[in-house]
């Protein structure tokens, strides 16, 4: 208990850990299914704190020379543990989602682990609208919208979906409207999920 009553050991500790904790929870915004328990997700803290801290060291010293006084140096603490940190999320969070890394290793025929672990989550992180037709475990089959109200669990043991239109198909695969009312998928339910673009809907 005395080594963490000395303030500078305490700052110290926040320095290498809550960085990297700021970080993966920015990211995940982003991405789903990425954090784990905190205390299996420790040496990830501190990698992600450590390489934050390598991009923002060149700048400390000019940094500091700037900000004189406490209330300058409280306010260059929190930009430097909780603001920059929140921005690398963000930033590695949208390059994941984009994937423009991955794409400009696989132009030199770099293929690396995808980042994201599931195609469940690679394909609804980042999904514009579509038609879906479900396909339940007992052949039962809906045609659905997929849109801004619609939602898709992001928790890997949970892979409930609601569907927040239901259509029903009519004469030449036309999708033919039903009302203004969705439809809530079990994640022990479903079998198949077809996605087509919105503009193949057609009239009755």
């Amino acid at each position: 208990m005395g080594v963490f009553s000395d303030p500078q050991i305490v700052l110290w500790l926040l320095a290498l850990v809550v960085p990297g904790l700021v970080i993966t929870f920015m990211r995940a915004q982003f991405v789903t299914g990425r954090i784990g328990k905190h205390s299996e997700a420790l040496l990830a803290y501190f990698t992600l704190s450590a390489v934050y801290g390598a991009i923002i060291f060149p700048f400390l010293s000019e940094l500091l020379s700037h900000f004189q006084g406490d209330r300058s140096r409280i306010f260059l603490w929190f930009f430097l543990v909780f603001v920059g940190p929140s921005v690398f999320g963000i930033f590695l969070g949208l390059m994941t989602q984009t994937e423009l890394v991955r794409r400009l290793l696989s132009n030199l025929r770099i293929y690396p682990v995808h980042a994201v672990p599931t195609a469940w989550d690679w394909k609804f992180g980042a999904m514009n609208e579509h038609l879906v037709i479900l396909t339940l475990k007992d052949d039962t089959k809906f045609a659905g919208y997929c849109g801004r109200q619609s939602f898709m669990s992001s928790d890997p043991h949970e892979r409930d979906l609601y569907v927040e239109k239901v259509y029903r198909w009519g004469e030449n695969e036309s999708w033919l409207d039903q009302g203004e009312h969705g439809l809530w998928v079990a994640s022990d339910e479903l079998k198949t999920i077809e996605f087509f673009p919105v503009s193949e809907k057609g009239d009755a």
